[in-house]
């Protein structure tokens, strides 16, 4: 074999590896588009962030993760992709007193929300297994789309873990 062979043997082999490295890294982290005010100031209203899509169970979850979730509201056609702070996990009893949050009976982390939050009341439920209940961080004034409208989240509806 020449040089000149082998030469372009390895210039092949390192162009593939590249590829190859290229396409794991973009089906292990993807992009997902914040539209609105919802998780201000965590994240800014119009900009891209990075998700994690390989979630696929409340398991993989923890309190105050951030995830992208696909939902289909009433009386729209399509599906629309939102973003939440993770409140409750399966098995957790979640209520809303006066905008603060409580999670099986004590006071939840402020979790970002800040000043931004509401005096709603939320009766207590049950998180089912396999779902997940989710809150946006800016509550006020806002027409936010959460567990408070949709109910608990389930699990094959999450597009992925913000990072």
């Amino acid at each position: 074999m020449s040089v000149e062979l082998i030469t372009r043997y390895v210039k092949i082999l390192i162009v593939f590896v590249l590829l190859w490295t290229g396409l794991w890294a973009f089906n292990t982290v993807g992009c997902s588009r914040i539209d609105g005010p919802e998780m201000m100031p965590t994240f800014a209203a119009e900009k891209n962030a990075l998700i994690d899509p390989r979630v696929h169970s409340a398991e993989q979850l923890n309190r105050d993760d951030v995830v992208a979730y696909i939902f289909e509201q009433p009386g729209n056609r399509g599906s629309r992709k939102a973003t939440a702070r993770v409140v409750g996990l399966p098995g957790d009893r979640v209520k809303m007193v006066k905008g603060e949050v409580y999670v099986n009976g004590e006071r939840a982390a402020g979790g970002g929300s800040g000043d931004k939050k509401t005096g709603d009341d939320y009766a207590e439920i049950f998180v089912p297994r396999n779902t997940v209940f989710v809150l946006c961080d800016n509550r006020s004034g806002t027409k936010t789309i959460d567990s408070r409208t949709l109910g608990p989240i389930g699990c094959w509806s999450i597009a992925g873990k913000l990072r």
